[in-house]
């Protein structure tokens, strides 16, 4: 296993908690510019970059986690 291989898995992990927590920071960053008139984010994408969250952080634990089980 590569040296950066469980800083990318906590990386994961970190990046899906703060998607989960704030998803209008998400928001913010990749759709707010794109419209003059939106206020914030509509509840479907909050729920579905909650979701979102919650993939990334799982996939960062299977991922850190597998190896031990594989060898």
């Amino acid at each position: 296993m590569p040296w950066w291989y469980p800083f990318g898995c906590i990386a994961f992990i970190i990046g899906g908690i703060l998607i989960f927590l704030k998803p209008e920071w998400l928001w913010a960053l990749t759709e707010q510019w794109k419209s003059y008139a939106a206020d914030g984010p509509s509840d479907f994408y909050i729920l579905s970059a909650k979701i979102g969250g919650v993939l990334f952080a799982v996939f960062g634990v299977v991922a850190l986690v597998l190896p031990l089980f594989l060898n």
